[in-house]
């Protein structure tokens, strides 16, 4: 599977773009993540990636899975205790 860069990612909308290693520019919707648990993506992400057709036809990056993730590597840091 071909490998790229988060170039940018809006939680809101579900919408971002990766940039492949051949340098080409494919848009990513929420929907197209593996892991469906994630709150999305995050710019500089590494992900894997299959490209395919969007609803629209147009090629877009599916079944996107970000690379050597992990929970402490989350730009908003591990999850938090509660205080009060």
């Amino acid at each position: 599977m071909p490998e790229g860069k988060v170039l940018s990612f809006d939680a809101e909308r579900g919408l971002g773009t990766i940039e492949s290693e051949t340098g080409e520019e494919l848009p990513v919707h929420i929907s197209a993540l593996v892991d469906q648990a994630t709150t999305g993506l995050h710019t500089g992400d590494m992900v894997s990636f299959k490209v395919g057709r969007n609803k629209f036809g147009r090629r877009a990056a599916l079944q996107v899975q970000r690379i050597g993730w992990e929970e402490e590597d989350d730009p908003d840091g591990p999850p938090r205790e509660w205080t009060f």
